[in-house]
């Protein structure tokens, strides 16, 4: 007689370390990315004056490349993670990098064509930063599919959970970058021009590396991915593009709005007091935007059912936590703006509220919006997030300052965020009444500490 033993197996929990893994890691990878533009900066100021300057206008003009690599990363990372849960992510990441290599040509392209009319009308009154530019130009286009591949083999990593790889990696990627341009701006003196012929040669070496790694895990097939694939993951992108270019409009429009004489008189400590509590903004919303491409990631793959049931879990955590961490933050704004950013008065005080108010209601949209794209749901939230931020946002933010109402004025950074809120929570009910957890013991949304028995013989 077969003996037949009942074995219970917890399903994947967010109190547990097995879920978190390689979220500190994503984190860390993006600022270690962010010093590379600060190693630049650093060294080309030493040289002569004009060349940060020329460094930072050039980043300007590249945002599309910036743009493009995130889009197409987010979701990439995506379906390869849902790839290596089905057992079959050759295909997929040798598709993606293709698609990175194609895109970054084609940015090339672009870059060789469009930016030096550019460059030449921004610099129309300066002949040295004009020089500069134009020097610069032809080496940092084609860097441009060196970069998009290095970026999408980045996500790669992050969604093989190989985080503390790219970290390390990237380590060593600012050390290469600080002796290249050592060697290209000191040493061999080419300048300006050689900072990016060092960006050339140390994001070649890079790809060399990472797709030797990856090859492993990629195998041999075709590259070539197939057209309706390949049409699916550009439109994703392209959506995942636009919300990104929004959010990056939106936040120049505010700049400007503040500093328009046309909607209210110049205040230059109400302008002080904005620019000092973006940067607190940026620097407090930097963790829940990497925890939407890490949770997206973590829940690719998922059946919709057991995505649900995370997700009330990280919000059941999440929400109270950051609510508690938004209280805090309110309570040191006084402090924070008299000893740190040197703000103080009621524009300073009122964003602080502001911005501790709407921590939980970040967390809960950032998880609901991964949740939605591990589900491939891109064209709608950045359908939606376009939409609430310039058709709410920004009228809220006009009255304010024509009325000089502080509050009425920072409610774009509360109130476009609580209708996506909404209108995500919606959403995501359309997916749990039409995804029942099988068994109907519990609920998509139900008992988090069911265990599914699985049976051993």
């Amino acid at each position: 007689m077969s003996r037949v033993e009942q074995r219970y197996t917890p399903p994947l929990t967010v109190r547990g370390r097995a879920f978190w893994v390689g979220f500190p890691a994503l984190v860390l990878a993006f600022a270690v990315a962010q010093m590379l533009a600060q190693i630049d900066l650093a060294m080309l100021a030493h040289q002569a004056p004009g060349m940060p300057a020329a460094y930072v206008m050039l980043a300007r003009l590249a945002l599309l490349d910036l743009l493009a690599s995130m889009a197409l990363g987010s979701v990439v990372s995506v379906r390869v993670a849902r790839a290596l849960r089905e057992g079959q992510p050759g295909p997929v990441m040798r598709g993606a990098l293709t698609l990175a290599a194609i895109l970054g040509l084609l940015l090339s392209a672009v870059a060789l064509l469009a930016y030096p009319p550019l460059a030449a009308g921004l610099s129309a009154d300066d002949a040295a930063l004009r020089a500069l530019l134009l020097s610069a130009i032809p080496w940092f286009a084609a860097t441009a599919p060196l970069r998009l591949l290095n970026g999408c083999a980045a996500f790669i990593l992050h969604a093989s959970q190989q985080g503390p790889l790219v970290v390390r990696w990237k380590l060593w990627e600012l050390l290469a970058k600080v002796g290249l341009n050592l060697l290209f701006i000191e040493c061999l003196g080419f300048g300006f021009v050689g900072c990016f012929m060092a960006s050339l040669l140390m994001h070649l070496g890079s790809c060399a590396w990472v797709l030797r790694r990856l090859q492993p895990q990629m195998g041999r097939g075709r590259w070539l991915p197939a057209v309706d694939w390949a049409r699916a993951v550009l439109r994703q992108s392209a959506w995942e593009g636009l919300r990104l270019l929004s959010l990056q409009l939106l936040g120049l429009m505010t700049l400007v709005l503040f500093a328009a004489p046309q909607i209210a008189p110049v205040d230059t400590q109400r302008l002080d007091a904005f620019a000092a509590a973006s940067l607190l903004a940026l620097l407090v919303f930097a963790p829940l935007v990497a925890l939407i491409r890490f949770l997206a990631m973590r829940f690719a793959g998922l059946a919709p059912h057991e995505v649900l049931r995370l997700l009330k879990q990280l919000l059941r955590l999440g929400v109270a936590g950051t609510a508690l961490l938004g209280g805090l933050l309110i309570v040191l704004g006084p402090w924070l703006g008299q000893w740190v950013y040197a703000q103080q008065g009621r524009w300073w005080s009122s964003f602080v509220l502001m911005l501790g108010v709407s921590l939980p209601l970040r967390l809960a949209g950032n998880a609901m919006r991964a949740a939605l794209q591990s589900l491939g749901e891109f064209v709608a939230i950045a359908k939606v997030d376009a939409l609430l931020g310039w058709a709410v946002g920004l009228p809220l933010l006009v009255l304010g300052l024509r009325l000089d109402l502080p509050l009425v004025a920072y409610g774009y950074v509360l109130l476009p965020e609580a209708a996506a809120v909404l209108w995500l929570a919606r959403r995501i009910q359309r997916i749990r009444a039409t995804n029942p957890q099988p068994g109907g013991l519990c609920g998509a949304m139900g008992d988090d500490n069911a265990q599914l028995p699985t049976v051993k013989p």
